[in-house]
């Protein structure tokens, strides 16, 4: 159990370095502008993973994506919540926000885990949200 940004935002630097192949991101728009201004997205886009990401629920695409390539990254306008976010590091662990961007940033919590149902699961998630998912470019 994580809690409050520092200790978050220090995993998910963890998680980004570590990656060996692939690191899966799914977030809303509030999310990706906190790790962006974090600075994480751009570690993201400057490690060696192949790297997804998913923005739901949103209708356009945020301006702040340069650091992530194009064909890698995907809306879901029609997204029922506007509180999931979770990334999932070589299929092998997983960071799940319980209170995400939404909350004050004291107040934010997030799970992280390696356990193979968790990440099966999430991963499960986030495949069948890929493919339904709206590319923009």
């Amino acid at each position: 159990m994580l809690q409050g940004v520092p200790q978050i935002h220090n995993k998910i630097q963890e998680m980004i370095s570590t990656a060996k192949d692939e690191f899966y991101l799914f977030c809303t728009p509030k999310d990706f502008a906190r790790l962006y201004h974090s600075d994480l997205i751009k570690l993201l886009g400057q490690s060696r993973v192949y790297e997804k990401v998913i923005i739901s629920p949103s209708n356009s695409m945020p301006e702040i994506t340069e650091e992530i390539k194009r064909e890698r990254l995907r809306i879901m306008p029609n997204g029922k919540t506007n509180s999931m976010c979770f990334m999932i590091k070589d299929f092998d662990e997983v960071l799940f926000f319980l209170r995400n961007a939404n909350h004050p940033s004291h107040n934010i919590f997030a799970v992280w885990a390696d356990s193979r149902a968790m990440v099966d699961s999430l991963r499960t998630l986030f495949e069948y949200s890929w493919e339904s998912s709206e590319i923009l470019y």
